[in-house]
């Protein structure tokens, strides 16, 4: 039996749909994506990787993230040297120290500026660096930018870490600790130091960005055979984290942080309010636009670091690769020029 001949607007709306399902991932004839299981803390220093995750991951071509949270930072890099993760949100000179030590990770990005602070309790007779002297003072991790940090402030009071008492405590136990004055002060970071003043056990003594201005402390890290399996979808994914880094202080400007705050409220289990009191107040507490790697930054980290006793010297042209920030690989629109084309088609 002759079929009957496909007419040219037929053929057309195939060939389209046919295109589409095989680039956008039609059920049918999906291609499946890469698993990319990322490590993070609740904390608002991970926020790119949250809002990235709940705004485009779905339309993401190469990658599908799997964010996995961890409660302290040791957990976290165990989880990221035995291959339990792909890659982790971490403290830089964390990563540093763990690139040294032979894990083999390479930094891609940047996940934000400044973002921490120095809590004391709303009581507390503590106003400067020199009357720290003495105290029992809480840190994530002793590697860490907050023990970093840490030294650099005691040294505007003519101190050093060897003046302090410092305990690693993980994040979520910092504010119980001071409460139950275990601890005269913690470093840490958003929004804890927020919550602590919300529930009106804290204040904030000093915040990091005025420590050291718009320094970086979290950076992307990704597990090298990870990166050069799957570099497109890298850097598929560093473009998301980019754009929804610009995202969280455009909403921070335009709409008080009340969007990001709804979206990440169930990565990091605070109430809206502390999301929005860990971001704000002042604006640039802590801030996701800038997330290029440029090494002058972790130099800046590295030397801070050095300073403090807390890790040796690193070649960080071999941990920093800004490859994937530099050839962000998308292509804008796809999915609407398919919209618009099948429109036209059924005009």
């Amino acid at each position: 039996m002759r079929q009957s001949p496909v007419s040219r607007r037929e053929f057309l709306k195939k060939t389209v749909a046919g295109c589409a399902a095989f680039t956008i991932g039609f059920p049918s004839i999906a291609l499946s994506k890469t698993t990319l299981k990322i490590g993070y803390l609740p904390i608002l220093d991970h926020l790119a990787l949250m809002v990235s995750h709940v705004r485009e991951n779905d339309s993401l071509r190469e990658i599908s993230v799997e964010p996995m949270r961890f409660k302290s930072w040791r957990a976290a890099v165990n989880a990221l040297k035995s291959g339990v993760i792909d890659g982790a949100f971490l403290l830089s000179n964390l990563a540093m120290d763990q690139f040294a030590k032979g894990v083999d990770i390479r930094s891609v990005l940047v996940a934000h500026r400044n973002g921490s602070g120095i809590t004391v309790k709303k009581d507390s007779p503590i106003n400067s660096p020199a009357d720290l002297k003495g105290k029992n003072i809480g840190i994530p991790a002793k590697i860490s930018t907050h023990t970093a940090l840490l030294d650099k402030y005691l040294r505007q009071g003519g101190l050093s870490l060897t003046d302090v008492n410092t305990r690693g405590i993980a994040p979520p136990n910092m504010i119980p600790a001071l409460k139950e004055n275990r601890i005269d002060a913690f470093i840490v970071a958003e929004p804890f130091c927020a919550k602590a003043e919300t529930e009106g056990i804290g204040r904030t003594l000093v915040l990091s960005k005025d420590i050291l201005s718009n320094h970086i402390c979290c950076t992307v890290v990704v597990r090298n055979q990870v990166l050069k399996a799957n570099p497109t979808g890298i850097r598929e994914w560093v473009g998301s984290l980019k754009r929804n880094g610009s995202f969280i202080d455009q909403d921070k400007v335009k709409n008080g942080g009340k969007t990001i705050a709804r979206l990440a409220r169930k990565y990091v289990k605070f109430d809206e309010k502390i999301i929005i009191a860990g971001m704000m107040n002042p604006n640039d507490r802590v801030t996701y636009t800038d997330m290029n790697p440029e090494i002058a930054d972790y130099q800046a980290i590295l030397d801070m670091s050095r300073d403090a006793g807390l890790i040796g010297n690193i070649d960080l042209s071999k941990f920093v690769d800004n490859s994937f920030y530099k050839n962000i690989s998308r292509i804008p629109g796809l999915e609407l020029k398919f919209r618009a084309t099948f429109k036209k088609l059924g005009e």
